[in-house]
């Protein structure tokens, strides 16, 4: 582990201030006492396969000499490890947990994650508990002979008396950040709250204490968790922290950042008369203010993870500090708090991520390599069996694929020892046997040629899918080659100057017509016609059956889908769009725009619109003079038939 010598002060100084892929699963127990879960986010059912996106712009290349040389470097590993992961959310006798780890070394687990909850144990104030855990333990390290990974799990439960309700995180509504156990009362402290992170810290400092003089280097690293998912990270399944010690550490925080509310007002356009007076934005705002929020929830988060870090190189000098994501670019990451994954890893051993099983591992495992340096170990979750109707070969390829490109660890989590864990059981015993032997494959490295493809934060927050910058990926590595990631990070620092008026699609997605000056309708000969909010589904449902718009995605039908901006002023606007078709099994779309009526010319096809077709997609930029009302609307047509026709959406409006 690093060591910590400067970072006492910077501390001190933030805390003053402070603040996925698809949807990951939430963990439940199953009878045997391995977490199972439920999807979180969004549902929304489409005439489709699962979006795909490709590109037609070139990866960009390094400007300068010093940029030529390519950051990243190959990797050796000399031992790996193949880790099942279980849950102690509940009390399980002994024998059961022994029966788990029996059946998971008997194919090919070489490693054992076990799961200890700080409600379980310490449930007095400063009175720890660990003997539950010990006999578990034991017998993985001392009759099994295997080695262990402890994930400190730091919710707590409700109504507990080791940490009050106003020290717990909160949604905008005020309701507690609480859930995610079989009986739904576990909640996440708040990063803000003193009195919650100094227990927490010493809880912590205790545990890996007491667990590094009882097995040395038998452990393999010691991993803190935050949210419901046990993950190091802000609990997804909704917008937090709105609690009270969140807020005033973010006015603080714009305190420090403008030094006067004069100078806030004169950045966001706001008209404030106090800090005090300042509420947080949405989570998903991607305006300079909601910039700013996140970069206090960024500095929140990754000053909580650098105390623990801290505490556990004072009492274990030596021992690997990991933290783990449930995700590296889904659209939950905004909530996660977790873009800028290089500066929370300042201080971290081992970086942990939960993709779900049909995303892109290649590129989440190029991404994470491009943006860590090789010092720091890569690990990657196979998720249980009910995530999004994956099957043993979709797990199989995503542990083959993160060993390949990269992991010193792959672990099985949310899986019990039953029927699904039987059939999935010669995917186990493959990637064991391919990985864990004496002569395993080659690791895909760097090249000095390798491609590189730009992705910066800001857009990531904007755009709430990193489809995009997939799709260039894939270009990028047509033949499975590394592509390096050149993540920049203008998020998680900024500070807004000027104020810029920006309207973004789907950013701004509502359910209601209007709201952030969208609008959502039907378009056909006879003009146009508002479309009707589905909340089953959470789209809109136009004038014919497949005529959609859900978030961040269009489908046309016999009536063409079009999602409308309304000025609310006059001046001259900037629209940057980007149209990708979603499937290669259709025959396309055609996107036109309309301005209070007329057709603006983009292209040859009708109404002067572009043919999108899988692997041509329409990126482009209009200004348009508008007065106060006028309308701007994107129009996607059917083009011959109706099916595989859902069209990745991303639509930015800025005045000048």
């Amino acid at each position: 582990m690093k060591r910590f010598f400067l970072i006492l002060l910077a501390l001190v100084t933030v805390l003053a201030a402070l603040p996925a892929c698809t949807p990951e699963a939430l963990p439940t127990e199953t009878t045997d006492g391995t977490a199972e879960g439920t999807t979180v986010g969004d549902a929304t059912e489409q005439p489709t396969e699962a979006p795909t996106e490709d590109a037609t712009e070139t990866p960009t290349e390094p400007d300068t000499e010093e940029e030529a040389v390519m950051p990243v470097k190959p990797l050796e590993i000399s031992q790996r490890y193949f880790i099942f992961r279980i849950w102690n959310f509940t009390e399980r006798s002994l024998s059961t947990f022994k029966y788990i780890v029996d059946s998971a070394a008997a194919d090919g687990f070489n490693a054992i994650k076990v799961h200890i909850p700080w409600y379980r144990a310490e449930k007095t104030a400063g009175v720890y508990d660990y003997g539950v855990f010990d006999e578990m333990i034991d017998y993985v390290v001392k009759e099994k002979g295997m080695k262990v990974a402890i994930s400190l799990d730091m919710t707590r439960r409700k109504g507990d008396s080791v940490i009050p309700e106003t020290e717990i995180m909160r949604d905008p509504a005020g309701n507690l950040c609480i859930g995610g156990s079989e009986t739904g009362d576990r909640m996440q402290i708040s990063f803000n709250s003193e009195v919650a992170v100094e227990k927490c810290v010493a809880f912590y400092k205790d545990a890996v204490k007491h667990y590094d003089e009882r097995y040395g280097d038998m452990v393999l690293f010691y991993l803190p968790a935050f949210s419901q998912y046990a993950e190091t990270e802000y609990w997804c399944a909704g917008e937090y922290d709105y609690s009270d010690n969140a807020k005033a550490a973010f006015r603080v925080f714009l305190q420090d950042t403008y030094g006067t509310v004069d100078a806030l007002n004169a950045a966001l356009g706001t008209g404030y008369a106090s800090f005090d007076a300042v509420e947080p934005p949405s989570a998903g705002a991607s305006d300079g203010f909601g910039q700013l929020w996140y970069s206090f929830r960024h500095k929140s988060l990754k000053t909580v993870i650098d105390r623990l870090a801290l505490a556990q190189e004072e009492v274990t000098e030596g021992t690997k500090f990991a933290i783990q994501l449930g995700c590296v670019y889904d659209t939950a990451s905004a909530l996660r708090g977790t873009f800028g994954i290089t500066e929370l890893c300042e201080n971290v051993d081992v970086f942990w991520m939960d993709d779900g099983p049909l995303m892109n591992h290649h590129f989440s495992m190029d991404y994470v390599r491009s943006c860590l340096p090789d010092t720091v170990e890569l690990a990657q979750e196979i998720d249980g069996p009910y995530q999004n109707g994956a099957t043993p070969e979709n797990y199989l390829a995503q542990g083959l694929t993160c060993f390949e490109r990269g992991c010193t660890y792959v672990s099985a989590a949310n899986w019990g020892i039953n029927e699904q864990y039987e059939a999935y059981r010669h995917v186990w015993q493959e990637i064991a046997s391919t990985w864990l032997g004496e002569n395993p494959p080659a690791v895909v490295q760097p090249k000095e040629n390798t491609p590189t493809v730009e992705v910066p934060l800001s857009e990531l927050l904007r755009r709430r899918s990193p489809e995009r910058y997939i799709a260039l990926y894939r270009r990028a590595a047509s033949n499975g080659e590394f592509v390096y990631l050149k993540v920049v990070d203008d998020l998680t620092n900024a500070k807004p100057a000027a104020p810029a008026p920006v309207f973004s699609f789907p950013g701004g997605y509502a359910s209601e017509q209007g709201k952030n000056n969208w609008y959502y309708r039907s378009h056909t000969r006879k003009g146009m016609t508002d479309m009707t909010f589905d909340a089953t589904n959470n789209r809109w449902q136009g004038d014919a059956e497949f005529c959609l718009i859900s978030t961040g995605s269009m489908h046309p039908d016999t009536a063409d889908a079009a999602l409308v901006f309304k000025a609310p002023r006059a001046g001259t606007v900037t629209c940057l769009y980007s149209f990708v078709s979603a499937s290669d099994q259709g025959d396309g779309v055609i996107l036109y725009i309309k301005h209070n009526g007329q057709k603006v010319e983009i292209g040859n096809e009708k109404n002067g619109g572009l043919l999108i077709t899988y692997g041509t997609p329409a990126d482009g930029e209009i200004t348009l003079t508008v007065a106060e009302g006028d309308e701007i609307a994107f129009i996607i047509n059917r083009n011959g038939t109706n099916t595989f026709d859902a069209t990745d959406t991303s639509v930015t409006v800025a005045y000048q």
